[in-house]
């Protein structure tokens, strides 16, 4: 009994999201020289909520969804409103390539075949083709993540707009 006790806890810490270390973000060492304050404001107040929990509809740190978390940190951050779903976000802002990606643009994603876009992220790291973003998702809440070093992901991605 006290074995299946000890594996329980042990498996559940591994679940845990309550201490998120944030040393050694991607994105740490890049060339800031061509970064705006703008930029640099966004990408500070996107790692501070990692670990931020999912909630649908959730436009909160209590929890956000996708579109939630960017219209929090336009928001929050530059007072710049973004609508409030992944769709209407994309049609905001400015066509951007995907290998010219800066802090701040957001990348769009459809998750299934057919449909209309259905999920955002913001870039926090675009340097020597990195497209590093904090996105919430449904699975892990609100996180950081090499979209290109991801089949799921990468394979998804549909265009990228820049709203600053």
């Amino acid at each position: 009994m006290l074995h299946r006790f000890f594996i329980i806890l042990l498996f559940s810490s591994c679940t845990s999201v309550a201490a998120v270390d944030k040393t050694g973000i991607p994105g740490d060492t890049i060339s800031t020289s061509n970064t705006s304050t703008d930029q640099k404001a966004l990408r500070r107040t996107a790692i501070n909520l990692i670990g931020s929990p999912y909630k649908y509809g959730g436009s909160s740190p209590n929890g956000f969804d996708c579109s939630g978390f960017t219209s929090y940190i336009y928001k929050t951050v530059l007072n710049v409103p973004l609508n409030r779903s992944s769709a209407e976000q994309s049609k905001m802002g400015k066509s951007v390539k995907t290998d010219e990606l800066e802090i701040g643009d957001l990348v769009f994603f459809k998750l299934t075949p057919k449909g209309k876009i259905n999920h955002v992220a913001m870039v926090v790291d675009g340097t020597d083709g990195n497209m590093v973003v904090i996105h919430s998702t449904s699975s892990s809440g609100v996180i950081m993540q090499d979209i290109l070093a991801s089949n799921y992901w990468k394979s998804k991605i549909v265009f990228a707009k820049r709203i600053l």
